[in-house]
């Protein structure tokens, strides 16, 4: 709406109609970025967080994000391969798998509490150093 500065509208019911079909032509007129160079942005991405937002952008680079060779390029970025890959679409999985194993296990400040509660013996083995990802 011309002159608005505030960034929100409040329409009469029936003015929203005139609006919301000037939105459609809007939508209908706008230009499409064409697959390939969506594909080229995909497949730049470097972390999940760019991976997810990119998402967000449309239908076409959700569709891009689920893919299994990106999932697969984002855990080599991270995390050693596993010694089995894991099942065809199931490599995102196993991404939020394992930055949650990471985050919420081992990276726990409470580590060796965890420990203990689960292998009773392991106070007598000590405490260890884990590497942990930058």
């Amino acid at each position: 709406v011309k002159g608005c500065t505030r960034g929100m509208v409040i329409l009469h019911p029936t003015r929203a109609r005139v609006v919301n079909e000037a939105h459609e032509r809007a939508k209908a007129e706008s230009t499409i970025i064409p697959r390939d160079v969506l594909q080229v942005v995909a497949n730049s991405i470097q972390d999940a967080r760019t991976a997810v937002n990119f998402a967000m952008c449309s239908k076409a680079c959700k569709e891009m994000t689920e893919t299994d060779s990106l999932w697969k390029s984002l855990y080599e970025l991270k995390y050693p391969l596993p010694s089995k890959a894991p099942p065809k679409g199931k490599w995102k999985e196993l991404y939020v798998f394992q930055t949650k194993f990471m985050r919420d296990v081992l990276l726990n400040k409470n580590l060796d509490e965890i420990l203990e509660k689960a292998y009773p013996r392991w106070e007598s083995v000590g405490s260890i150093s884990l590497p942990v990802a930058t």
